[in-house]
């Protein structure tokens, strides 16, 4: 017999968690919620990409040894701008840039997160739909990490 323990849960509970802050965000926020996740998620995953590409010399983590400080900070930057514009529409400035600041924040870390999880199965990338990005699971780790951050300051916030 196998011995259970949680962390052979967490695969199964951590997306199914961060899945039910998704629906209940829609259900109390509409789906311009839905949008403005996905917008601060895309805009810090591509905005870190690019300006850690362009001007990034600074290792961020060894989790994943290709991030740098200054791709992080611009990612950061740039998804709490383009989040704050469409964060407007559910809730006043200030807290569209706050909010917009603490998910991009967030998205970050639930990149690290799989990349840990990748790490520990030996796995480079989990994907190659895009390129450059580590796969897919790198975005959905950030908008499961960023529903549950956006939803309790909506909550805590509005």
């Amino acid at each position: 017999t196998q011995k259970l323990e949680w962390k052979n849960f967490l695969p199964f509970i951590y997306p199914t968690a961060g899945m039910l802050f998704l629906l209940t965000m829609y259900v109390q926020y509409g789906m311009v919620s839905l949008l403005w996740l996905l917008v601060v998620v895309a805009a810090t995953d591509v905005g870190a990409y690019f300006v850690g590409k362009s001007i990034g010399k600074t290792p961020f983590c060894v989790t994943s040894p290709k991030k740098t400080m200054e791709g992080v900070v611009g990612g950061v930057l740039i998804a709490t701008v383009a989040g704050f514009f469409i964060g407007i529409a559910v809730v006043d400035g200030e807290k569209a840039a706050l909010i917009s600041f603490a998910v991009a924040l967030t998205s970050i870390f639930g990149d690290l997160f799989e990349s840990y999880l990748k790490r520990q199965a030996g796995v480079k990338d989990s994907g190659n739909i895009l390129p450059g990005h580590g796969g897919v699971l790198d975005r959905i780790d950030g908008y499961l990490f960023g529903a549950i951050v956006m939803l309790i300051l909506l909550r805590g916030l509005v």
